[in-house]
């Protein structure tokens, strides 16, 4: 009696356990899966509908006829078995997906329950306080990836942080690209998170906000000026020391419209630093002596040093407004960033110079001092 192939093949796949399915499914994007197995047979509606299967989602790419379909048929599903989702797309000019989701829609963020990663991309500074709202109830989210569409933005905008949006009990990583300043004053609740990016604040929010991040491990943040300085000043020390934690080992800082004092303020109460990279755009910064004496009192444990320092031409002193600096002073100062205490570290400055500015580099990576002519920038 002759065996039909397409019949004993069908069995064969019959015998699978749901686990195997599970582990097969989970490499298969819900659209794939629903588009291809559903309907087929009892068994894998089964398992497609089964409340152990969970799903991964990306929808960035989709176009308009896809994200409608989506949401319209495969989303109400899958929505509570969701673990990483993401959505919003970068070219908001086509359309407006994160609008669409959450005012078209009104779809409810607080159904993904089951959500670890969320993602979105471009939404307007109002959906801020619609997604802090719903975060609250989702417990299991361990990363969150928010940005703010640039066209919703001018100079006076700024966007509130509050205890909704980092103090999720299994939230790790956060990061944080509003294009607008963010404000954190409305936290007062100590977070878990490890590991932060901030697209930019100012500085006394962000030292507002280390004091409630006693488990931070890694930071990364653009600061760009510095209100109420008087009381800053007299909060800063011992303030960090105090309440935030000795994992904070890595800081990556852009720094702009900062004065260097204030900076080194910011950076002697982080003793634990093992990591230090900062992009800096004053000639104040160029004062070896102050970087030589932070190193030896207050950072002692680092190793890793990443140190630049832009400066547009002409050179204009931060002290004397209107005066102009030589050329020679980055060199003078690139100079003395290559002594023996630099070199028992391990570091070394390199000046670059091209049409337009100077780069003076201070690292593990940078070569001895050299000056190069270039036609650009």
């Amino acid at each position: 009696m002759e065996t039909n192939p397409t019949n004993n093949n069908h069995s064969k796949l019959e015998t699978f356990s749901d686990e195997v399915f599970f582990e097969i499914f989970d490499r298969l994007s819900p659209s794939d899966l629903y588009k291809t197995f559903y309907g087929l047979n009892i068994r894998l509606n089964t398992i497609l509908n089964d409340s152990r299967m969970r799903f991964r989602d990306n929808l960035s790419s989709f176009n308009s006829k896809q994200f409608h379909s989506y949401v319209q048929n495969i989303l109400p599903q899958i929505i509570d078995r969701l673990i990483s989702f993401t959505f919003g797309t970068y070219d908001t000019d086509e359309y407006q997906q994160v609008t669409l989701f959450l005012h078209k829609y009104s779809i409810d963020l607080s159904l993904f329950k089951h959500l670890r990663t969320l993602v979105i991309i471009k939404m307007t500074i109002a959906d801020v306080q619609i997604v802090q709202s719903a975060l609250v109830h989702l417990t299991n989210l361990v990363n969150i990836r928010l940005s703010v569409d640039s066209n919703d933005v001018d100079t006076t905008s700024f966007v509130h942080i509050g205890n909704n949006l980092i103090t999720g009990p299994k939230l790790k990583r956060v990061k944080m690209d509003m294009c607008a300043r963010t404000i954190f004053e409305n936290v007062t609740k100590s977070s878990n998170i490890e590991q932060l990016s901030i697209a930019w604040c100012e500085m006394q929010e962000l030292t507002h906000l280390l004091q409630y991040s006693p488990y931070l491990c890694t930071l990364k943040a653009t600061i760009c000026g510095l209100k109420y300085v008087d009381t800053w000043t007299q909060k800063i020390h011992g303030s960090l020391s105090q309440k935030c934690s000795l994992r904070l080992n890595s800081l990556k800082l852009v720094v702009d419209s900062i004065r260097f004092d204030y900076l080194l303020l910011l950076l002697h109460e982080l003793r634990q630093l093992r990591s230090l990279w900062l992009l800096l755009n004053h000639y104040e910064y160029m004062d070896a002596d102050k970087w030589e004496s932070l190193f030896q009192t207050s950072l002692i444990q680092l190793d890793q040093l990443d140190l630049t320092i832009a400066l547009t031409k002409p050179f204009l002193s931060v002290n004397t407004p209107g005066q102009f600096l030589m050329l020679s002073t980055p060199n003078t100062a690139c100079t003395k960033f290559n002594t023996r205490f630099w070199f028992d570290r391990g570091w070394r400055g390199k000046l670059d110079e091209y049409d337009h500015c100077v780069r003076l580099t201070v690292s593990n990576h940078a070569v001895p001092i050299q000056n190069k002519n270039r036609s650009h920038y």
